[in-house]
């Protein structure tokens, strides 16, 4: 997906709250401005922004020799999403359809992004999860989801941030007990971005027990295709089906044709518009709908 003008003015939004935090001096402020606003106006219009934002962040981190800037937060929300998991177990034991809550569940945990929101309080996951909860998904889409799963061999699923990696995993169980014919790879980022999990995030909650780790070998906010490394390129391309979570990989995927399933929540003004939704809300289409949706708006 092309970046939109829209996606500039928040790209330059966030730098601008980053530089506040990281640079008391104005001067220096300034100059990783200007290097920032040069990186943007170099850039294609065919760059997605999580590539464009990727490439801001280096420029952040090598001015303040700081590797992995939202190191505390990663782990703070790991630990907090690995509490809430007993509980969260425990209440799929009680649902009617305990595989769509699995699937709802993994949607909410999208709220914690430090990508698209500047902060995120706890009670904001346990409000997400009950209105998550309670949203319809397409029934068709869903039945076609199930059989896509029980007849696939290799599934990807593409993750996003820590702490949502938890709700990953809980789906990830649920699919590999309701379908244990189908190989599971999970591939994460390659290097800090954001608070965007790593291979090292993964292992930390435990998702190795229940599924292939892989790294792409990036520090994109996204799945780029043309930037990740050969490994994960090629589990991507020889998967049945894919499950890509977040808004960053929804758009650096989209419009490339596989046979991915998107999930995530609605967090910007410009997605609310062009997926006709409201903000946060939790969104579960895949690529065909999405051409079809491209189709009809252009």
């Amino acid at each position: 997906m092309n970046s939109h003008v829209d996606c500039i003015a928040c790209i330059v939004n966030k730098i601008d709250n980053l530089a506040n935090t990281y640079f008391a001096d104005k001067e220096k402020k300034y100059n990783f401005m200007k290097k920032a606003l040069t990186e943007i106006i170099n850039t294609e219009y065919y760059v997605s922004s999580p590539t464009i934002s990727s490439k801001i962040l280096r420029i952040l981190k090598s001015e303040v020799n700081i590797d992995d800037i939202y190191l505390k937060e990663k782990k703070y929300f790991n630990d907090l999403a690995m509490k809430m998991e007993k509980q969260l177990k425990e209440k799929l034991d009680l649902a009617n359809d305990r595989f769509l809550d699995a699937l709802k569940y993994a949607m909410a945990g999208n709220i914690i992004d430090f990508g698209a929101l500047d902060s995120i309080k706890d009670n904001m996951l346990d409000e997400v999860i009950e209105s998550t909860l309670k949203q319809e998904i397409d029934e068709t889409l869903y039945c076609r989801f199930k059989e896509e799963l029980e007849n696939g061999k290799e599934l990807v699923y593409i993750s996003d941030n820590t702490g949502e990696i938890v709700f990953d995993k809980i789906f990830i169980k649920e699919i590999r007990e309701k379908y244990p014919n189908i190989k599971i790879t999970l591939i994460t980022r390659g290097q800090p971005v954001y608070n965007d999990a790593t291979e090292e995030d993964a292992y930390y909650v435990g998702l190795d027990k229940y599924a292939r780790i892989v790294n792409n070998g990036t520090d994109i906010a996204g799945t780029d295709l043309l930037e990740i490394n050969e490994e994960s390129k090629s589990y991507i391309d020889k998967a049945d089906i894919i499950i890509s979570k977040g808004q960053g990989n929804f758009e650096t995927l989209s419009g490339c044709g596989k046979n991915i399933y998107y999930l995530f929540l609605c967090k910007c003004d410009m997605f609310t518009k062009k997926l006709k939704c409201e903000k946060f809300q939790g969104i579960f289409m895949n690529e065909e709908q999405y051409n079809e949706l491209i189709e009809t708006t252009v």
